[in-house]
């Protein structure tokens, strides 16, 4: 099925408010920017947090992994013309994966997921904070497994190091 026809319908036991909700699943656009940056930032400094690295928070507009970023191919999730999370990924590597946290736990990230995968060949890798225990949920559910766990320091002036778990989908 190709990307841009991919749409899930979700019970409304999935999603607040008790409505039937319509997640439509398609490529980013241009016009999608402003509000993948919204996400991007919500989700991004409750990631940093949980992997105790917030002070490093970089919002999308002015990170440093932004030419990265918008290198890989992205899709978004969309509900009622609101985008509630996206996924961005190269080949054989799922890059990024956010959902706006008012919309998370809903089955939204799995969804993402389900329809980048879809298009991927195997391996897929990617990499997630030790400490980030609901995405680690969410990867095992879709058949990843960890290969691996490192500390690493991030910067010479700060002795901290900091968590990364590598999984693999074969």
């Amino acid at each position: 099925m190709p990307i841009c026809d991919y749409v899930l319908t979700l019970s409304k036991n999935n999603l607040e408010g008790g409505y039937m909700k319509n997640i439509k699943i398609r490529k980013y656009n241009s016009n999608d920017y402003q509000q993948v940056c919204r996400v991007h930032d919500l989700a991004r400094r409750q990631e940093m947090i949980i992997g105790g690295a917030e002070k490093y928070f970089e919002p999308l507009e002015s990170a440093m992994y932004r030419e990265d970023f918008f290198s890989c191919e992205i899709l978004v999730a969309v509900i009622s013309d609101k985008i509630v999370g996206f996924i961005a990924t190269h080949p054989h590597e799922l890059d990024y994966i956010y959902v706006d946290p008012a919309y998370q736990r809903k089955g939204i990230g799995k969804a993402l997921a389900n329809a980048a995968l879809s298009h991927l060949l195997r391996p897929v890798t990617l990499d997630v904070f030790v400490e980030n225990e609901n995405a680690k949920c969410l990867y095992r559910s879709l058949g990843f497994k960890t290969v691996s766990v490192e500390y690493s320091q991030w910067y010479l002036d700060d002795p901290k190091k900091y968590s990364g778990e590598k999984m693999i989908l074969e």
